[in-house]
């Protein structure tokens, strides 16, 4: 491990990092066992409600748990939420798919951040690895089901509703820690409340050498790694009417799949803003928020021959940003009706785009693989405006609630969107609920599928494109044994049509192919108070998903656990993630030239077994140490690659272990 490094960082933040000096912190590291019946969501409704009454399947993941589980990346977090699988691609970054639907560059998954939209304006894409810091998240709220009632053509399949956190907290903290593969990282989180408002400030670095993946994309042996350089600064300035929210990520790794004698580097740089005003009179609300997302990507790929020599350089650049106006009007007639107005306007710009091979068979050359055109635009750009409307109605001493609402989208490129929705939530006791959901969304082209060129006339881009879309039954029905154990039971039944789709490597097109997909997922939950002298609070979670698809690639069966315990003194967390085998492909390993790979099954189930340790010598310690372990019993496991499944497959990491050390300052 190289621990050199590390310490510039951590004199980097310690300088920066002003310390806040708590009160009290009597109860600091302490979490009392929370009413499941009580747990409070915002972004199905876009109006704080208890999750029972939510118009949306929705699961809550809050920062305890992140911590607890030793999450690194956000998809360590996703992939023990039920009905979300967790792919690579062959760039060795991660894609989620929610119930079943691909979602190649995630695309198809909404990711808002602080109700900023984190969707890159070329490609549509964004990423749940190391690019997103988490020790500044508040909580998750994973939405399975479309979404584009409220949130247009992003919620596809369903959303990722990140908070991040609004309060200052009682003291300044400081982790730093090393792992394996050279994997050093250090983080802050510090803030000040003073009598104007609130100051919030955290930040992240991680770098990392990676596991080598063993063979390239074709088979052959490879020393590439999955190396990783990250960096993270976050801030945010609170009063009681305005909210400013900055995030910046600098993300460098390479692509792993790539031979020995080629290298591609890639770097994401994200800027994400937001200034958002909140006026309350008696019965209206009314929020403004002014947002944008920036993402700068460069390429660098370099071949060598059998003397080490630079035969081949290309380079590629990206500059992106999206911009957006929201505003809602909230208005309560009474307790029991409430009404959603809200009015959308949203700009794409792509700035700079090229693949460029300058170097080819050791001779200069000028020559691009890829550009976007547009009418002879190089840099074009499009907007939409949406507009919604939702009545939510409750009736019969609010045990039985009814959600209707719809949004239009209006584009240039296709005619507009209309993505209405119906729910009903019934809870007559305390003993169980239900719900019901009917919903349609959609899934806008993006501008690499409509204006793409390439000089080698593989899948270029198609101006006629139609949005993609879906329609979605669902029904939950949840039993509270008590308000700290509950079991759920749901069912799902989507109907897609008008994929996009490119075949043997033509242009971009709308499939006139259908596809049903039925599903269920099971999911317990329980907290509970032990008499033993060590990890007296317990609390477990075990969910199950089913998925009736033939999709490539896709395990129709996924379960998790999830086991969480603690004392004054510790915390423990096991974390059991398994996936059943994966759907056949008609094309799986067709280019990997090396026989014994070719017919290697690597579809075939598996489950990894994941563990986290804190210990703090007692309730009132500024310090806390934590020994963290992915993937326990090292379980050799891969990802058969999507988009395409013909290259071999990517290596899952493999055994790791972390150390870390966190310190309060009082």
């Amino acid at each position: 491990m190289r621990l050199k490094p590390i310490y510039t960082h951590i004199a980097f933040l310690l300088a920066t990092a002003p310390v806040y000096a708590s009160s009290t912190n009597s109860d600091l590291f302490e979490l009392p066992l929370e009413d499941l019946l009580n747990i409070d969501v915002l972004s199905p409704s876009q109006t704080i409600k208890k999750i029972g009454q939510a118009p949306n399947i929705i699961s809550v993941v809050n920062a305890y748990q992140i911590e607890k589980m030793g999450a690194r990346t956000l998809s360590d977090v996703l992939k023990m939420t039920p009905g979300v699988q967790i792919l690579t691609r062959r760039n060795g970054q991660d894609m989620v798919w929610i119930r079943g639907i691909p979602s190649g560059r995630n695309s198809k998954v909404m990711l808002v951040i602080d109700g900023v939209p984190q969707r890159e304006g070329l490609i549509g894409g964004w990423s749940p690895d190391e690019q997103v810091q988490l020790n500044n998240i508040e909580r998750i709220e994973v939405i399975r089901g479309p979404g584009s009632a409220l949130y247009g053509g992003d919620a596809y399949s369903g959303m990722i509703s990140i908070f991040t956190k609004q309060d200052v907290p009682q003291a300044t903290k400081l982790s730093v820690g090393v792992g394996s593969y050279d994997r050093q990282w250090a983080s802050f989180n510090t803030g000040k409340a003073g009598l104007y408002g609130k100051f919030i400030l955290s930040g992240r670095w991680l770098d990392s050498e990676g596991y080598r993946q063993q063979y390239d994309r074709n088979g052959f042996d490879s020393t590439h790694r999955n190396n990783v350089d990250a960096k993270s600064l976050s801030a945010s300035l609170i009063n009681e009417q305005w909210q400013f929210g900055v995030n910046y990520d600098d993300y460098s790794t390479e692509y792993p799949h790539y031979s020995s004698n080629q290298y591609k580097s890639q770097r994401y740089q994200t800027l994400s803003a937001h200034l958002k005003h909140a006026w309350q009179f008696d019965k209206l609300s009314i929020e403004n928020q002014l947002y944008t997302y920036r993402v700068k990507r460069t390429f660098e790929r370099t071949i060598f021959d059998e003397n080490n020599t630079l035969d081949f350089y290309s380079d590629s650049d990206l500059d992106t940003a999206a911009n957006g106006l929201r505003s809602q009007w909230n208005y309560g007639f009474n307790n029991d009706h409430h009404a959603v107005f809200g009015l959308i306007y949203q700009q794409r710009q792509v700035g700079e785009y090229h693949e460029t091979i300058s170097l080819k068979n050791s001779l200069p050359t000028t020559e691009y693989e890829s550009r976007i055109v547009r009418n002879g635009d190089y840099a074009p750009s499009s907007h939409n405006r949406a507009v919604y409307l939702q009545q939510e109605s409750y009736f019969w001493q609010q045990s039985l609630g009814v959600t209707i609402g719809a949004r239009i989208d209006d584009y240039p490129e296709f005619s507009s969107e209309t993505s209405p929705r119906i729910a009903v939530t019934y809870q007559s006791s305390q003993d169980w609920s239900s719900k019901l959901i009917w919903g349609t969304a959609f899934r806008a082209p993006t501008f690499l599928q409509q204006y793409e060129v390439r000089n080698d006339d593989n899948v270029s881009g198609n101006p006629n494109l139609t949005p993609e879309k879906i329609e979605t039954l669902e029904a939950e029905w949840v039993y509270h044994f008590s308000n700290n154990e509950n079991l759920s039971l749901r069912g799902f039944s989507s109907d897609l049509s008008d994929f996009i789709q490119s075949v043997a490597g033509n242009p971009y097109d709308n499939s006139l192919e259908k596809q049903h997909v039925p599903g269920y997922e099971v999911e317990w939950n329980a907290k509970w108070q032990a008499s033993w002298q060590y990890f007296n609070r317990i609390s477990s979670s075990f969910n199950y998903t089913r998925v009736n698809s033939d999709q490539a690639s896709l395990a129709k069966d996924t379960a998790n656990w999830l086991l969480f315990a603690e004392d004054a003194q510790f915390s423990f967390y096991l974390g059991l993630n398994y996936l059943g085998r994966r759907n056949p492909s008609d094309t799986y390993h067709a280019r990997v030239s090396v026989p014994e790979l070719k017919e290697k099954d690597n579809k075939s189930s598996y489950w990894t077994l994941d563990s986290n340790l804190s210990y703090r010598p007692d309730g009132h310690s500024p310090w806390q140490w934590t020994i963290g372990v992915k993937n326990l019993l090292d379980k050799q496991h891969y990802n058969p690659t999507y988009a395409p499944d013909s290259y071999y497959d990517v290596r899952k990491e493999p055994f790791s272990i972390d150390v870390s050390v966190n310190y309060r300052f009082n």
